[in-house]
């Protein structure tokens, strides 16, 4: 008889695993379930048949009382267990501990779905069993704002559904925000939140980019120097970004809300420079990027407003592992000044072949001018004014006629309207890619009541080309510089990242194969392991 005394422990466990394992899957009849079940009532029976009398006279003796107020306290912690899992699961809190906030939602998303004044519906088409990041991630941002709100179909079950949003393939949402809806296919959280932009903006504001004069291929994303993921991103945000051949045109169209003015390789021409300051002058929003050695016919417009470029280069010591300090003109930036465009920005920018600005310590009434971003201190960065040396040696030190830092590269200027000298558009838009536009404006239009110039000027034009704007947070910080320009303060912020936490998809046999693994035959495998250890003392 003594030899069928571990049934009553093992059989116990192979039940209770039996029992854990239908109640969480769902599932009563699977392979697992069902061996459990029948293995673990055996082994107690047997236990049971074999044990009748040492049960009868165990039955009042102390042993009894012990076991009976251990099954009491145990049953009591398991109910404590259980009250407090119901309770947390009815007051959903949620704590990301990583470094990086990879399972939190961007600072730009919250802040977006805080400012929300409609209701967003988000209806998404999954398969049974495949939609779990999605669920997540959905669930993440209906937890910041009631007015977010979302559904997961499984399109098999309601085709009618699926038919009426016009949905093609599986994993795509239909998002609908007021009267407007799209449907996007990649479901993430910069995707989504580029989408509630573009559905909940009041009005799609056009970005024109001055072309003719060698500047960066602003359509290309795949030549390292081009400007093609820079338009991506404005359009993400909701803006029409055009290019913009002023050298044929009388003005800057009166539909402008920014113009972007990159220092080309070829001179701008000096009707060009007269049209842009006729339109900084009513109330126009520009951001303008001077390389080294380049813009110079730019340099009276800005000086008019404050800003002075510098014949030079930033050089900026920086200190390699193992092999000390180096000098580089790729000067990374961590210091910003007092700015909406850099509220709260602490993060870390790039930029390539710099010259500096100065900004004049006194402006006539109506011109404001503010520090966005410098170097660090002197000895770590200077400004180099020994060119020659730079460009054919590449070997610079710090010298009499040098600037020391921290260095200034990027400034904003706010022109107002006592600052500005306002004159009426004499073209409504620029020609399309078919040709046509119109091209009358009203001769007779007045000032807004309000208008206010903008300005943004960065001493470098490479850090928001291909190869930089990912880079750490440039795009963050152009894209905060052309929603200040463009006058939406509130969609200044840190966007959400592309690259999140490390996943891997599993189909639904995987995970299911990873749960059994992981959650039931590794504990169960322990606890034999365990207990045969312990009979095996005991009874030895």
């Amino acid at each position: 008889m003594n030899s069928y005394r571990t049934f009553a422990p093992l059989g116990a466990i192979v039940l209770v695993f039996g029992v854990i394992a239908g109640l969480i899957t769902g599932t009563w009849t699977s392979l697992y379930v069902l061996a459990h079940l029948i293995l673990g009532s055996m082994m107690l029976g047997l236990y049971l048949f074999t044990h009748v009398d040492t049960l009868r006279d165990s039955m009042g003796g102390r042993q009894a009382k012990y076991g009976t107020n251990a099954v009491i306290y145990t049953l009591l912690t398991l109910g404590v267990i259980v009250a407090i899992n119901y309770v947390a699961a009815q007051r959903e809190w949620r704590l990301d501990v990583t470094e990086e906030g990879i399972f939190s939602l961007a600072p730009q998303t919250t802040q977006l779905l805080a400012g929300l004044d409609e209701e967003v519906v988000v209806t998404g088409f999954f398969r049974a069993g495949e939609e779990g990041g999605a669920a997540d991630l959905l669930e993440s941002f209906a937890s910041v704002s009631p007015l977010f709100n979302f559904e997961l179909v499984d399109p098999d079950k309601r085709p009618e559904l699926a038919e009426q949003f016009e949905i093609s393939q599986y994993g795509t949402l239909h998002v609908a925000a007021g009267e407007e809806t799209t449907r996007i296919t990649e479901v993430s959280e910069e995707q989504i939140t580029n989408t509630l932009i573009r559905l909940t903006s009041a009005q799609q504001r056009t970005v024109y980019y001055l072309t003719g004069h060698g500047q960066p291929d602003i359509e290309d994303s795949t030549d390292t120097a081009a400007y093609g993921l820079a338009k991506s991103a404005l359009e993400n945000e909701g803006y029409k970004v055009r290019p913009l051949l002023l050298a044929e045109l009388p003005d800057v169209p009166a539909d402008a809300d920014m113009l972007m003015v990159v220092a080309p390789e070829r001179p701008i021409l000096e009707r060009e420079i007269e049209a842009i300051d006729r339109y900084i002058d009513r109330g126009g929003k520009a951001l303008m990027m001077v390389d080294p050695q380049r813009g110079d016919e730019l340099a009276p417009l800005l000086a008019t407003r404050g800003i002075t470029t510098g014949n030079d280069v930033i050089i900026e010591q920086f200190v390699q592992l193992f092999g000390g300090s180096s000098l580089g003109v790729e000067p990374i930036i961590s210091d910003y000044g007092t700015h909406p465009i850099t509220s709260g920005f602490s993060e870390r920018t790039i930029f390539s072949m710099t010259r500096s600005l100065t900004l004049a310590a006194e402006m006539p009434a109506g011109i404001e001018l503010a520090e966005l971003a410098r170097t660090s201190p002197s000895p770590n960065s200077w400004a180099e004014t020994d060119l020659e040396s730079l460009f054919s040696t590449g070997e610079v030190a710090e010298g009499d006629g040098d600037t020391a830092g921290p260095i200034v590269l990027a400034a904003a200027i706010t022109l107002r309207p006592e600052g500005l000298n306002w004159t009426a558009p004499t073209i409504a838009s620029a020609p399309g890619e078919d040709g046509t536009a119109d091209l009358a404006a009203d001769p007779d239009a007045e000032a807004p009541l309000d208008f206010e110039g903008r300005m943004v000027v960065v001493g470098d034009s490479e850090w928001i080309n291909n190869r930089y704007l990912s880079n750490f947070y440039n795009q963050d910080l152009f894209l905060n510089a052309v929603s200040w320009l463009a006058g939406e303060e509130e969609l200044i912020s840190i966007r959400p990242r592309r690259t999140r936490s490390s996943s891997v998809m599993l189909t639904q046999q995987e995970s299911t194969a990873v749960f059994y693994m992981t959650v039931l035959l590794l504990p169960e495998l322990v606890l034999f392991g365990g207990m045969f250890v312990w009979f095996g003392r005991r009874y030895r």
